[in-house]
């Protein structure tokens, strides 16, 4: 009970410390138009973050976890972010990249994987290597879904959440439930001032750098037995990356990346309430999907299974066409947009080699 009670606290402190440090500044700016550096919600949301990441640590006795939590591994998150940011902000795109490489590197040296790996048939390094490349992929392709703060913040509010539930269920250290907590209340807090009216909007440096601190809780599972159930939980960002990057490079072949999402598609016919609605409903369903990973015995099949699920879901939300669908009309219009996109590759892979 005080375990839950811990979490709730930690919740309301970033929810409420957004709407007491940071709305002042939103509402400041949409009355005047002066911007200020006060104004950038990343700095609320990292310092609630880093509070309750401290505290935890501290408070808490941490003997939930199957290898022990070191300090490193605690700050060196907090000490990363804010670097992440400065070099998404003040440096070239190439320096700035290399330097989230070294920082995500860095993170999952640290996290031990040993007796608590849920793939204990690969080798220690190539896992370690496998993981930096996805998380690193997570966090710089956070820039994909951040034309709007709701695409963004939405699914990570649910992966913070699906953490929050794992710990509870006695799958995560209580300590990354705190975290995510205070994350989640502060993202919440955040995305409440802005549901309508988006006064400040979170650029790509933040995006990046959020992106990192939610993956740095995930990371920090990686050695829990949880590691199926944190990949079903990203399962939304790998279906819009792919989805994106198979209409960009196969069918469109023009304007942004991000307009191949089926976010964005979503977002050009769909009210905001509805667009919120739709990407939640798809990743609630992952979040129940993970926590019924926990009492799976295969490790596989049903990150599949939820890779295909959120691919069906999400591409149903990109295909909408207003108002309310029945599920046999969903799928019609599902299977007809892969049969048009599969004309459509066709068409171009036909055009290139006549083109050579």
């Amino acid at each position: 009970m005080n375990d839950l009670l811990y979490f709730f606290i930690c919740v309301l402190f970033g929810f409420a410390g957004m709407y007491i440090g940071y709305k002042p500044q939103s509402d400041k700016y949409a009355q005047t138009l002066k911007f200020s550096y006060l104004m950038l919600p990343l700095p609320y949301i990292y310092v609630f973050y880093a509070v309750c990441a401290i505290f935890a640590f501290f408070r808490l006795n941490n003997n939930d976890f199957i290898e022990d939590l070191t300090f490193w591994r605690v700050i060196v998150p907090l000490i990363s972010a804010p670097i992440i940011y400065g070099a998404c902000t003040v440096l070239s795109e190439r320096r700035a990249l290399l330097i989230t490489i070294v920082c995500v590197a860095l993170t999952v040296w640290l996290q031990p994987v040993g007796e608590g790996n849920s793939y204990p048939a690969l080798p220690i390094w190539l896992l370690q290597i496998i993981i930096l490349i996805l998380a690193f992929v997570y966090c710089w392709g956070a820039m994909l879904n951040n034309f709007l703060p709701h695409t963004l913040l939405i699914p990570q509010i649910t992966l913070l959440l699906g953490l929050a539930g794992m710990a509870f269920l006695g799958a995560a250290p209580l300590y990354i439930a705190l975290c995510a907590g205070a994350l989640l209340g502060a993202l919440g807090g955040y995305l409440s001032i802005n549901f309508y009216d988006v006064k400040i909007e979170i650029d790509n440096a933040a995006a990046i750098t959020l992106s990192y601190m939610v993956c740095s809780l995930v990371l920090m599972n990686i050695g829990e037995m949880g590691l199926p159930s944190c990949a079903i939980l990203t399962c939304v960002f790998w279906v819009e990356l792919l989805t994106a990057l198979w209409r960009y490079f196969f069918i469109s072949r023009s304007g942004s990346l991000y307009e191949s999402t089926n976010y964005y598609i979503a977002a050009q016919r769909l009210t905001v309430k509805e667009l919120v609605v739709s990407i939640s409903k798809v990743s609630a369903v992952m979040m129940f999907l993970a926590w019924f990973q926990l009492y799976s015995v295969n490790n596989y099949s049903l990150v599949i299974v939820a890779f295909c699920v959120a691919l069906w879901l999400n591409g149903s939300m990109g295909s909408m066409s207003g108002g309310k669908q029945t599920l046999r009309e969903i799928n019609q219009d599902v299977m007809e947009n892969i049969k048009q996109g599969i004309q459509e590759t066709k068409d171009a892979l036909s055009q290139r080699r006549k083109d050579k």
